[in-house]
C-alpha cells in the first residue's frame, strides 16, 4: 500500500507541474495564434498550416518511434536494468539519425511535388511556401533526434523540467510573433528561421539535461543491441501501421481541403486546431502522468493495479475533457470573436467539431496504453488501421460529390471513436479485460453525465440572444454545472472524499506558507 500511495502522490505532483504548464502555455499559445494570423494574414496564416501539415505527414514515424522508445526505457525502468537501459537509448539515438536520413529523402521529393503542383498556393507566395517547407524540415530532423531525451525524461516522471521548458518554449514562439509583426520583410519566411532556431535551443537543452541527470542518457554511438534492434523494429513497424493511418486521417484531410476549397478554408482549420490542441494538452497532461505508472506495473505483474489506473484515467480523462468542450461548444462565436476579433470563416463551425474530434482521439489513451505496455501490437493495430484507413478515401469521395467542408468531421468522429472497440477486444484477449464493467462504469455513465452538463449552459444560450454579456454568464455556469454533474454523478464515495481530502490539503498548504 505505500508503494501505491507513493505512486499515486507521484502521479498528482506530476499532473499538477503538467497543469500549471499547460494553464500557462495553454494562455500563451492562444494568445500566440492571435498574433500570428494578425502579423501574417489569413494567406500567409493558410499556406503555413497547409505546409506544416505536408512536414507532420512524417510524424508518423516520429509518433511511431517515439512511442516504442518510451514504452522500452519506462519498461527497462520498471524492471530496474539500468545497463539495458543505456542500450535502449544508445541504439534509439542511432535509429532516430537514420529515420531523420529517410524521411529528410521522403520530404525533399514528396513535399517539394505537392507543394510544386498540387497545393492551393497564392500568387507571388510560392517562394516563401518553399522556405516554409525546408525550415519544417528541419525542424522535424531536431524533433526526431530529441525523442529519446524526451522519452527518457517521461520514463524517470521528471515532469516538473519538461513543463517548465514547455513554458520557455510557447513564450520564444509569442517572442517570434511580435518580432515579424514589427518585420517589413516577408514575414512568412522569418517566421519560418525562428521557429526553426528555436526548436535548435530546445534540442540542445534536452541533450544537455539529461546528460547531466540521468546515466542511460550519455550517447555511445557503439552501444547498438541487434536483438533489441529487431524488437523494436517489430514493436514499431505495427505502431507504424495504425500511426500512418491516422496521420493521413488528420493532416491528409488538411490537404484536401486545401485542394478543395482552398486557403482560407485551411486557415479556419488552423484556428480551430488552436484552440483544440490546447484543450487536449491541457488534458493530456493527466495521461502523461500516469502512462509511466501503468507500463511499470505492467512490467511488474501488478494487474490490479493496471485495471485501477486505466478505470481511473478514462474516467477523468473524459470528465476533464468535457469541462472545455461544453462551454467552448455553447459559446464557440463569442469566444472566437473576443480572442480574433475577425476569425476566418466557418472557424467556430470547425471549432465545434474539432472539440468531439480531439475526444475521440483522447479517450483511449488509457486502454490503448496497456496494449503498448504489453507490446502485442499487431492484431490491434492492423484492426483498427483497415476500419479507420476509409475515412481518408470516404472524405475525398464525399468533396467530389460535392459535400460540404464540415462531412470530414463527421465521418472521423463517427470511425475513429467506434474503433475502439478493437482496443477492448484485445485488452479482453491479453488480460481478460472487464469489458462488460467498464461499459458500465466508465462510458455508460460519462455518457449520461456528458449529456446532463450540456442542458443547462443550452438552455441559457436559447433564451438570451448572443453578446458578450452571455459569455460571461453562460461559461461560468457551463464550467460549475459540468463540474456538479461530474462530481455528484460521475464519482463514487471513495473518490469524492479523496477529492475533498486532496483539495483540502492543497489549501491548507497553499494559506500555511502565505
Amino acid at each position: 500500500m505505500s508503494a501505491q500511495l507513493a505512486n499515486n502522490k507521484r502521479i498528482a505532483k506530476n499532473t499538477i507541474a503538467l497543469y500549471f504548464r499547460t494553464f500557462i502555455t495553454m494562455i500563451v499559445s492562444l494568445y500566440t495564434s492571435r498574433v500570428m494570423l494578425q502579423a501574417l494574414g489569413v494567406d500567409n496564416y493558410g499556406i503555413n498550416n497547409v505546409i506544416g501539415g505536408i512536414v507532420a505527414m512524417s510524424s508518423l514515424i516520429t509518433g511511431a518511434v517515439t512511442q516504442s522508445i518510451t514504452r522500452f526505457i519506462t519498461y527497462a525502468l520498471g524492471e530496474g536494468d539500468k545497463q539495458r537501459m543505456k542500450v535502449v537509448f544508445s541504439t534509439s539515438v542511432n535509429v532516430m539519425i537514420a529515420l531523420s536520413i529517410i524521411a529528410v529523402l521522403a520530404l525533399e521529393i514528396a513535399g517539394v511535388w505537392f507543394l510544386t503542383y498540387k497545393a492551393d498556393i497564392p500568387d507571388g507566395r510560392m517562394i516563401a511556401a518553399h522556405w516554409v517547407l525546408q525550415c519544417s524540415i528541419v525542424t522535424l530532423v531536431l524533433n526526431l533526434i530529441s525523442q529519446p531525451y524526451n522519452a527518457t525524461i517521461i520514463a524517470h516522471e521528471h515532469m516538473s523540467i519538461y513543463a517548465y521548458m514547455s513554458i520557455v518554449d510557447v513564450t520564444l514562439k509569442l517572442a517570434v510573433c511580435f518580432v515579424i509583426k514589427a518585420f517589413d520583410g516577408d514575414r512568412l519566411i522569418l517566421f519560418a528561421i525562428l521557429n526553426t532556431a528555436i526548436a535548435l535551443c530546445m534540442r540542445l537543452f534536452y541533450s544537455w539535461y539529461c546528460a547531466k541527470h540521468f546515466d542511460e542518457s550519455r550517447y555511445n554511438y557503439r552501444l547498438f543491441d541487434k536483438s533489441f534492434f529487431n524488437e523494436m523494429s517489430q514493436f514499431t513497424g505495427w505502431y507504424l501501421v495504425g500511426n500512418g493511418v491516422w496521420v493521413f486521417n488528420t493532416q491528409g484531410l488538411n490537404m484536401l481541403i486545401n485542394v478543395f476549397f482552398g486557403v482560407a478554408l485551411n486557415a479556419a482549420r488552423g484556428v480551430a486546431i488552436s484552440v483544440t490542441n490546447s484543450i487536449t494538452s491541457f488534458v493530456s497532461n493527466f495521461t502523461v502522468a500516469f502512462i509511466p505508472q501503468i507500463t511499470k506495473s505492467y512490467a511488474s505483474k501488478d494487474m490490479d493495479r493496471v485495471l485501477f489506473l486505466v478505470f481511473q484515467g478514462t474516467k477523468f480523462t473524459w470528465f476533464l475533457i468535457f469541462l472545455f468542450i461544453v462551454p467552448v461548444f455553447w459559446e464557440a462565436d463569442t469566444l472566437l470573436k473576443l480572442w480574433l476579433e475577425e476569425p476566418p470563416a466557418f472557424a467556430s463551425l470547425f471549432l465545434r467539431f474539432a472539440l468531439f474530434e480531439s475526444w475521440s482521439i483522447i479517450i483511449s489513451f488509457a486502454l490503448h496504453n496497456v496494449i503498448l505496455a504489453s507490446g502485442q501490437l499487431k492484431r490491434v493495430q492492423l484492426r483498427i488501421a483497415l476500419y479507420t484507413a476509409f475515412i481518408f478515401p470516404l472524405t475525398w469521395l464525399c468533396y467530389s460529390l460535392g459535400a460540404p467542408v464540415w462531412i470530414s468531421y463527421v465521418i472521423f468522429i463517427l470511425l475513429n471513436t467506434t474503433a475502439k472497440g478493437f482496443t477492448l477486444v484485445e485488452l479482453k484477449r491479453i488480460i481478460d479485460f472487464p469489458v462488460l464493467r467498464f461499459m458500465k462504469e466508465c462510458v455508460l455513465r460519462c455518457t449520461i453525465i456528458t449529456i446532463i452538463a450540456f442542458v443547462v449552459p443550452g438552455i441559457f444560450v436559447y433564451i438570451m440572444p448572443q453578446s458578450t454579456l452571455r459569455f460571461f454568464i453562460v461559461v461560468p455556469i457551463a464550467i460549475i454545472w459540468t463540474l456538479l454533474c461530474e462530481f455528484t454523478l460521475g464519482l463514487s464515495k471513495s473518490e469524492r472524499a479523496l477529492v475533498l481530502s486532496t483539495g483540502k490539503k492543497m489549501v491548507n498548504k497553499f494559506f500555511s506558507k502565505n
